[in-house]
């Protein structure tokens, strides 16, 4: 036998780091919770946990418990996409609706791009985006939210949507030029599926791709492209994911935003951090940038060309605090 098959930890002996690597992806991806999920993430994960532990079955646990950190603690329930269109176009079994919904409905049917929409379908597009974390959290102020970064823009006729989540549906609720084409990108082919028929039904041209942003940064040329809440998530993965994202994408503004709060509605200083990392991110570029501040949402909005007007007199660089009344900075 030889020395290294010898001495090796269970598990691992019998196969090459290539096949340690492989088994672990295989497992993973056989799992109902992640058998959707770009397999260049998955690969990227195995192969940093197969070097600090001893064996595949450890692998496989701590690539799953990683998983679930960057992707399955924002989504309460899997995607099921046939129920899920079922649901938007039979509005049945939903909650009643709350006064807060019903006036983002008639903000939605004031939209004329999306006018020709039924308010139960609109009430079903509300409940589905109360499934993801991060849409969730932004219903509240949905409306402010879109409309401050837009009034800071010229007409936008193009947005690429990174780690959309299930922000597309949003789409109702944005102030966009009346032609504008959206693209999405996300690593769960399941919610990239559904998205894609969603903005069908809707009637929005545009595109939906599984596109893992650590291993294939970028997207098409866009006016706007929007990194909500994904940055944090990128540098979990790979540190500098984050800064490589900003400096590929072809968009004459960029929209970063991070949350201020944990999952559990804990702050921790979350604002404060990283609004440093954001500033570290574009340090030494000759970017534009001003700030916003939405409750648990801190956002940056980046001019990185001169290809479209600036609405604001900002200097290169320097940072325009926005702030919602009644919001106070975080750390202030």
């Amino acid at each position: 036998m030889p020395e290294d098959a010898e001495h090796s930890p269970p598990g691992r002996k019998a196969l090459s780091d290539a096949g340690q690597i492989d088994a672990v992806v295989e497992a993973i991806l056989a799992a109902p919770k992640y058998r959707s999920i770009a397999p260049t993430l998955v690969r990227t994960l195995a192969a940093r946990e197969l070097v600090v532990r001893r064996n595949v079955r450890e692998a496989i646990k701590a690539t799953k418990s990683r998983l679930h950190q960057v992707v399955g603690a924002y989504v309460e329930q899997r995607i099921d996409v046939e129920r899920w269109l079922t649901l938007l176009q039979a509005g049945a079994a939903l909650p009643p609706v709350t006064p807060s919904d019903e006036a983002l409905i008639q903000a939605a049917r004031a939209n004329p791009r999306v006018a020709h929409l039924d308010p139960s379908f609109l009430r079903a597009t509300l409940h589905l985006m109360a499934q993801h974390a991060s849409t969730r959290e932004r219903l509240p102020f949905l409306l402010h939210f879109y409309a401050s970064i837009c009034a800071a823009l010229p007409p936008i006729r193009s947005v690429l949507d990174i780690g959309c989540g299930l922000n597309p549906l949003a789409i109702p609720w944005m102030p966009l030029a009346d032609d504008a084409v959206y693209h999405a990108s996300d690593i769960d082919s399941a919610l990239i599926e559904f998205i894609r028929r969603f903005m069908a039904l809707i009637g929005v041209p545009g595109d939906a791709e599984v596109r893992d942003q650590t291993t294939d940064p970028g997207g098409p040329p866009v006016d706007l492209a929007l990194v909500l809440k994904i940055a944090p998530v990128l540098e979990q993965i790979e540190r500098g994911a984050a800064a490589r994202l900003l400096e590929t994408l072809d968009a004459a503004f960029v929209l970063v935003s991070y949350p201020v709060q944990t999952l559990g509605g804990r702050r921790k200083g979350m604002g404060a951090t990283y609004e440093r990392q954001f500033e570290a991110l574009v340090a030494g570029r000759q970017w534009d940038v001003q700030r916003f501040v939405f409750p648990g949402e801190l956002a940056f909005l980046i001019r990185k060309d001169n290809r479209l007007p600036w609405n604001s007199s900002a200097p290169s660089c320097s940072f325009l605090d926005i702030v919602l009344p009644g919001e106070m900075r975080e750390g202030s």
